[in-house]
């Protein structure tokens, strides 16, 4: 094998690896579907310290279609009576419920435009990988030309 052989060789397990990560990074980004909540506005009925790790205030919720529910913030040391934005899982769960700080948990648009980009991150690596791979090509081409 000719060390020009090698050298194709390389630069297509380079222009392969480099592809296959891409698609690897879009299929990271991809969202899943297990992740839907609902928004609703959170009252905080009893604060606690932060002192402890499992430190969590309570909250009454109310839903955006009226519903009222009281579960566990996923956070501490709010005021009584404070109002936050919050999230919780739908469909609500049998057993008790824990709220989140609203766009501290999963996404609540449209997985749309997350899945165009991390279609757009893939694409975009293979087109890396191309040009990186013609560029290598033109500067291997302009390296074995003799200047006389």
């Amino acid at each position: 094998m000719s060390g020009r052989d090698t050298a194709g060789a390389g630069v297509v397990v380079l222009v392969l690896v480099l592809g296959l990560g891409s698609m690897g990074m879009g299929w990271l980004m991809w969202p899943s579907a297990a992740g839907v909540v609902r928004a609703g506005q959170g009252t905080v009925v009893e604060s606690v310290l932060c002192g402890p790790s499992d430190a969590q205030d309570l909250v009454r919720v109310e839903l955006l279609d009226g519903r009222e529910v009281t579960g566990r913030l996923d956070g501490c040391g709010h005021r009584l009576g404070e109002v936050l934005a919050v999230e919780v899982p739908d469909p609500l769960p049998a057993g008790e419920l824990v709220a989140r700080l609203a766009g501290t948990g999963v996404p609540t648009t449209s997985s749309n435009g997350q899945r165009l980009g991390a279609g757009g991150v893939a694409v975009a690596g293979i087109a890396g990988a191309l040009l990186a791979w013609r560029l290598r090509r033109e500067f291997s081409a302009d390296r074995r030309r003799v200047v006389s």
